[in-house]
């Protein structure tokens, strides 16, 4: 399901590939990317001292709800990233930072999720057996829907997606070093906070890890793949679309950043770092494609399943 091809448009030329990607994910983009990241984990160290410090808790608890979802919104974009050896120039270093600053915090290791990305990649169709990434998603009647929600809200989607990733590992065998590493920190964070009296900073991040993250990510993958006809009836399983979802300043921060957003544009060319396709995006009118509010999306795939 990706552009093998040699060349791309690009305002009226061919542009080869290889010389796009090289455009795109110089030193200094390699840098940027890497503060980017770091930075991002600061600003959530940030704000679990100053909001603790300066909130009350009916106002610092909520507040801290939406920070750590936006925090693993954008984690879990540079891990997608690095998994495409897009996080830095060199793969190296591209594998070692994505794990210490993005990996770490879901220990998951970035070739464990690269192995089950690429699988995505190659898919006949989404939300089917061919797509590990999805087909846990797939749901046949509104009632499944509603019954998936409950499931990502009291953490039995995570459950089922930690399962995966162990056994995709296992029989990879990739990775096990890595998350024993990842686990000892874990450990290490736990008792640092024990000490400190923070225990408010692990429920917080890892409750709204394992409840409103798969949530966030099941509605943002419907959006992303999900099929449209020219009724409107939304079709799941099977579908073959990618769809680009630039729906503002808001939406960028909570759902989908520059990072990931320019979906259709990644399916097509998954070699390139996201600032090359953000060069190659262009608005469209087929909602297959392209969208500018993601709400009637979700709506058309609820209305588009039968009841029961």
């Amino acid at each position: 399901m990706a552009n093998d091809g040699e060349g791309v448009g690009t305002g009226g030329t061919r542009t080869n590939l290889a010389e796009l990607r090289r455009t795109h994910l110089r030193p200094r983009d390699s840098l940027l990317n890497v503060v980017h990241l770091a930075a991002t984990d600061g600003l959530l160290i940030a704000w679990f001292w100053l909001g603790f410090a300066w909130l009350p808790w009916w106002a610092y608890v909520p507040l801290s709800l939406a920070a750590c979802v936006i925090h693993q919104r954008a984690m879990s974009e540079w891990i997608h990233e690095a998994a495409h050896y897009s996080l830095m120039g060199s793969r190296r270093w591209n594998d070692i930072l994505g794990n210490l600053l993005s990996g770490i915090w879901f220990a998951l290791p970035v070739g464990v999720y690269r192995a089950s990305h690429t699988a995505h990649h190659r898919a006949d169709g989404f939300f089917g057996p061919d797509d590990p990434e999805t087909v846990f998603l797939d749901v046949p009647t509104r009632r499944e829907f509603r019954r998936a929600i409950l499931r990502d809200l009291v953490g039995g989607t995570m459950v089922v997606q930690y399962r995966r990733f162990r056994a995709e590992q296992s029989e990879g065998g990739g990775g096990l070093g890595l998350r024993i590493v990842f686990a000892g920190c874990l450990v290490a964070l736990l008792a640092g906070m024990v000490w400190l009296g923070r225990l408010d900073v692990i429920a917080l991040y890892y409750g709204s890890l394992v409840t409103l993250y798969p949530l966030l990510n099941r509605l943002r993958t419907y959006v992303q793949h999900a099929r449209l006809d020219p009724d409107g009836v939304a079709t799941v399983e099977g579908s073959h679309v990618s769809r680009t979802t630039d729906c503002g300043l808001v939406d960028r921060i909570v759902w989908t950043s520059p990072r990931l957003l320019y979906h259709e544009e990644h399916h097509r060319y998954p070699y390139l770092p996201w600032r090359a396709l953000a060069e190659l995006c262009e608005p469209s009118d087929d909602v297959n494609r392209y969208v500018t509010r993601r709400t009637p999306v979700l709506r058309a795939i609820y209305r588009g399943l039968p009841a029961d």
